[in-house]
C-alpha cells in the first residue's frame, strides 16, 4: 500500500488478494470469514492513518496460488489506477478472486476439538502442534511444538506420535508407531481430546 501511495499521488487500491498454497487455503475453513474481516479493517487502518485514498470500498479474497509454498503467502492489489489515465491495471482478474461467501474447500475427514472446532485434513500430510509451522496449530500447553502427524494413504488416515511429551492415545490406547484411524475414532494428545471423523 505505500509504494502504491507513491507511485500515485496517496491513492491506493481498495481490493487485495491474498495468494495461498491451497492446503493453507483449505486448512482455514471456518477461520476465513472473521480473517477476512479484520484485513478489510486493518487496510482501511492504515490508510486512515498515513492519510491514503482508497479507491473504494475495501475488498479481500484468498485465492490458491499454485507458485506459494506451504506456509508461505503474497499479497498483490487486485486492480491499481494509474495517476495519469485513470485506467485500471488488473493484478488478478474477477474470475480469480475467492468472494467471501465462497465454501473453503473442506477435506473428506476432520478432527473436532471438545470446543466444537473443526479442523480439516488436507494433503497427504498433516502435523499437530502448538509450533506455528504445523499444518493445524493448536495453542495447549499439553501438547508439544509438533505432536503428532497424520498420514493419508487410500483415502485411509493413520495417526503417528512424534516423540511428544505427553504422549498420544488412540482409543484410549497409547501409540507407538502409526495407527490406522476410522471414522468417530477418539484421539487425545496429552489431555487435548478430539474425534477423527469423515465430513
Amino acid at each position: 500500500m505505500d509504494e502504491q501511495a507513491e507511485l500515485h499521488d496517496g491513492t491506493v487500491s481498495s481490493r487485495y488478494v491474498v495468494g495461498l498454497h491451497k492446503s493453507d487455503l483449505a486448512a482455514l475453513g471456518e477461520v476465513a470469514k472473521p480473517l477476512l474481516s479484520e484485513l478489510r479493517q486493518a487496510i482501511t487502518n492504515h490508510a486512515q492513518f498515513e492519510s491514503y485514498s482508497l479507491e473504494g470500498e475495501v475488498e479481500v479474497a484468498l485465492i490458491e496460488d499454485v507458485a506459494m509454498r506451504l506456509g508461505s503467502c503474497v499479497v498483490s492489489p487486485a486492480q491499481l489506477a494509474t495517476a495519469d489515465t485513470g485506467t485500471r491495471v488488473a493484478a488478478h482478474t474477477s474470475s480469480d478472486l475467492v468472494p467471501e461467501s465462497t465454501p473453503v474447500p473442506e477435506s473428506t475427514y476432520v478432527l473436532v476439538l471438545a470446543d466444537g472446532s473443526r479442523h480439516a485434513l488436507v494433503g497427504d500430510l498433516v502435523t499437530i502442534g502448538r509450533q506455528a509451522t504445523c499444518t493445524i496449530v493448536i495453542a495447549d500447553n499439553n501438547i508439544s511444538r509438533v505432536h503428532a502427524r497424520f498420514r493419508s494413504a487410500k483415502n485411509n488416515w493413520t495417526i503417528e506420535d512424534l516423540g511428544s511429551t505427553n504422549g498420544t492415545r488412540v482409543g484410549g490406547e497409547l501409540i507407538t508407531e502409526p495407527t490406522p484411524l476410522v471414522d468417530g475414532q477418539q484421539i487425545a494428545l496429552g489431555s487435548l481430546q478430539m474425534r477423527f471423523e469423515q465430513a
